[in-house]
């Protein structure tokens, strides 16, 4: 068995005030590691976890029809002509599922012949490069920012460097070795994403110099974890890292207890200086086999570092500097995030909640769950959270099988269905008067961008200006509320986002990935193969965003209007 340590790889992905970091982790642990105390109790509460059923709440009527908030102007104005070909070109591609599926192995292959290497990237720099990567280093994509602070978005900064999994098992621990030196890969993404945290923190000195905290700071550094670990998180999960052995009967050895307090110990590191920096954090999700550790280490952190004791809002709330992902298409998801809310209010702590469907659904469906949503368990929890009178609530349609299912739900409806239902959840908790909670609703879906912004409407936490489409948010949920969308991608909702929401600070940001091209290969290659979901949208898709380019070219071709 591979140790622990040896599989746990840090590389950092920034995402344009949000830095990401990769924990690379080259294979799940054996089922022995049920039997230690430290897993039983996170097995347990995975047996309820992942059989929660993800709901759908319908908005009463009011809130679905009125107010208007306005249709997409589809038109890209700002986008110079080339940049538009370019688009054309690359979403042409994208939207052939086989260009999307093989890309990988075939950049891969090329990149390994001499000569041919320098004109694919040469290729690949003025095509996908240049549309879904910022630039080569953080120094480098503060134009960028410039130019998306002067359109009213934020920026979630994403240092885009992918660690081989295979390359990792056959290295020594990354994280152990020489303290300060340490091993050369990890230690480097560790200096990168506390260099990213600078870089942000820099840029939002200059627009805001009399705030306080995060307010009105929409630089975000997001952390990508990838730790093997089962169940769902508890309180005391991590309690593990205060023994000075394994546990008994455990199959973590001495060296890989040692890597797991490096680890937390270098992401609370992370998390001061970017609290000393006002910079917001956001972890980012991955497969089920490696989501119940991130799960159990963004809780620990948010406990930390979410305290409720200070307050550095533009209105004096409380806002989180650490956030997490949940993944609307897990079965489990409604009940974690339920579970996470009343964790928050009991220890008197913020959750910070990026809201997204999931980006690894094809995968997934090949793993099987012995979890079935409990679905009247989850009707009582949710008649507690949201009353009846408020909310209708209706679940995704579940059949019960004798088999396993898989840890998300087989339609996409249903996904569109939970990750709705839990943004009215979320709304609803924020107009209470101790909301324990901030959100990013993080999706390229017009639909549920306007249920989330008709619901705060209905909730009185936003109102329609008179003869306008546009929403001014309240005071209350200023820095609590924002949307995100990938970069080089959904450009006309980002768009319509910024335009309808009237705010002291932008609320919508773009992931912005950077990093060189020899690095970002690998993610392109990879986001590719994990957005082709979005990628085959009928709104927002590859095919949606070529005919946008395809039509403005032909308009300023011609001289239309």
């Amino acid at each position: 068995m591979i140790p622990l340590s040896r599989r746990l790889i840090l590389s950092v992905t920034r995402r344009s005030a949000f830095t990401s970091t990769r924990f690379l982790s080259s294979q799940p642990l054996p089922t022995q590691t049920f039997r230690s105390r430290f897993s039983r109790k996170a097995f347990y509460a995975a047996t309820l976890s992942f059989g929660a059923l993800a709901i759908t709440l319908a908005p009463p009527p009011g809130v679905v029809e009125e107010p208007t908030i306005g249709a997409l102007d589809t038109r890209p104005k700002q986008e110079s002509m080339s940049a538009l070909i370019r688009t054309y070109v690359v979403y042409s591609l994208c939207s052939i599922p086989p260009v999307v599926t093989y890309a990988p192995a075939a950049l891969s292959f090329c990149q390994s012949i001499p000569g041919v290497k320098q004109i694919v990237e040469a290729v690949v720099r003025v095509t996908f490069f240049n549309q879904f990567v910022g630039a080569d280093t953080a120094e480098e994509t503060i134009p960028l920012l410039r130019t998306f602070r002067e359109q009213n978005k934020g920026v979630m900064l994403v240092y885009s460097v992918e660690v081989d999994e295979k390359v990792a098992k056959s290295q020594s621990s990354p994280v152990h070795g020489d303290r300060d030196s340490g091993p050369a890969q990890y230690r480097k993404n560790v200096e990168e994403i506390i260099h990213s945290i600078e870089v942000a923190g820099d840029f939002e000195d200059q627009y805001n110099v009399r705030a306080k905290g995060v307010a009105g700071r929409t630089t975000w550094v997001a952390l990508k974890l990838l730790v093997h670990y089962p169940g769902t998180p508890q309180p005391k999960d991590l309690d593990i890292l205060y023994l000075t052995t394994p546990p008994v009967n455990s199959p973590l050895t001495t060296e890989d207890l040692d890597a797991l307090k490096t680890l937390r110990e270098d992401l609370g590191k992370i998390c001061t200086r970017a609290k000393e920096r006002n910079v917001k954090i956001v972890m980012d999700a991955e497969y089920t086999w490696y989501q119940a550790a991130i799960d159990a280490i963004q809780l620990s952190l948010m406990r930390e570092f979410n305290t409720v004791g200070e307050k550095f809002g533009t209105q004096g709330q409380v806002q989180p500097l650490v956030y997490g992902t949940y993944q609307a298409y897990l079965r489990r998801n409604t009940m974690h995030l339920l579970r996470s809310l009343e964790l928050a209010q009991k220890e008197n702590f913020i959750l910070g909640v990026k809201l997204v469907r999931g980006a690894y659904h094809e995968k997934e469906l090949e793993i099987p769950s012995p979890y079935q949503p409990d679905t009247q368990l989850i009707q009582k929890r949710l008649e507690v959270v949201i009353p009846s009178s408020a909310h209708a609530v209706r679940h995704p349609k579940y059949e019960p099988s004798s088999s396993a299912a898989s840890p998300v739900w087989n339609e996409k409806w249903d996904t569109d269905g939970a990750f709705n239902g839990a943004a009215l959840m979320l709304v609803d908790q924020l107009k209470r008067s101790d909301p324990h909670v901030g959100v990013m609703f993080a999706t390229h879906n017009k639909e549920s961008c306007d249920i989330a912004i008709r619901a705060m409407v209905s909730e009185g936490l936003a109102r329609v200006e008179k003869g306008t489409s546009t929403v001014r948010v309240d005071d209350r949920i200023v820095d609590r509320v924002s949307f995100g969308q990938l970069y080089g991608m959904s450009d006309a909702l980002t768009n319509h986002l910024a335009n309808t929401l009237v705010s002291p600070s932008p609320m919508t940001l773009k992931y912005l990935p950077y990093g060189s091209l020899a690095e970002v290969i690998p993610y392109l290659g990879r986001r590719a193969i994990e957005n082709k979901s979005v990628l085959g949208a009928a709104e927002g898709g590859a095919a949606d965003e070529k005919r946008r380019a395809g039509k403005e070219i032909w308009r300023r071709l011609t001289g239309g209007q």
